[in-house]
């Protein structure tokens, strides 16, 4: 099938809206600094400060190239890694997230797994991301081998102070492994920055609601 959109509001079934993902968490199988990573990628050198971050993904329209009936983005978005997006076309197969106003993104961080899909697992994406489809330029392009896991795909050098800045972000799948046509891909995340969980005090307490703002100028 062609074309499968849904809604922020329809994800958000999907993606609890207040998941924050910490870097480096343990079991995810990620390396954010610069150089060779484990599933045979090129990490690009994180300059990103050390904040928390949150998946953002619930904020978004997503929309798939194609899909084969019952592994849309439903499947794509599922928090188990049992499901999975199917392509149904030839490549390249794209993944469009567009958000109603300009977001921040650190990284996103995708889940293959090659011992499971072989053929259908990608070993050559690009990132596009624009303000719409006219601007739409590409932020990097990675070549993948045999990934199984979460990958990271770092952000950092796409911006001034390490966040990648768009409305529109596209993940696009240019080829796949044994020259496999259609594609799977088990999970996607795209994480922003949390300020808000950033701004405490040193007791761990935050202090940036109205009422408090409300009673904070010494008189």
């Amino acid at each position: 099938m062609d074309s499968e959109m849904l809604t922020s509001s329809e994800v958000e079934e999907q993606i609890p809206s207040d998941a924050v993902v910490e870097e480096g968490q343990e079991g995810d199988e990620v390396q954010s600094s610069g150089g060779e990573r484990t599933d045979g990628t090129t990490a690009h050198a994180s300059e990103q400060p050390a904040i928390p971050l949150r998946d953002i993904g619930n904020q978004a329209t997503w929309k798939l190239s194609t899909w084969k009936p019952g592994f849309g983005v439903h499947a794509l978005l599922s928090e188990s890694t049992d499901s999975y997006w199917q392509s149904d076309a030839p490549q390249p197969h794209h993944i469009d997230i567009h958000f109603a106003k300009r977001v921040e993104i650190a990284k996103i961080m995708m889940y293959l797994d090659y011992r499971r899909d072989e053929s259908y697992t990608p070993s050559k994406i690009a990132v596009f991301a624009g303000s719409g489809y006219h601007d739409l330029h590409e932020v990097l392009s990675l070549g993948l081998e045999e990934p199984v896991g979460w990958i990271d795909i770092s952000l950092a050098h796409a911006g001034k102070d390490g966040f990648l800045k768009a409305f529109l972000v596209r993940l696009s799948v240019l080829q796949n492994h044994q020259t496999g046509k259609d594609t799977h891909i088990r999970g996607i995340k795209i994480l922003s920055p949390d300020r808000q969980a950033n701004d405490i005090d040193d007791d761990g307490l935050p202090f940036n609601s109205i009422a408090f703002l409300a009673h904070s100028t010494i008189r």
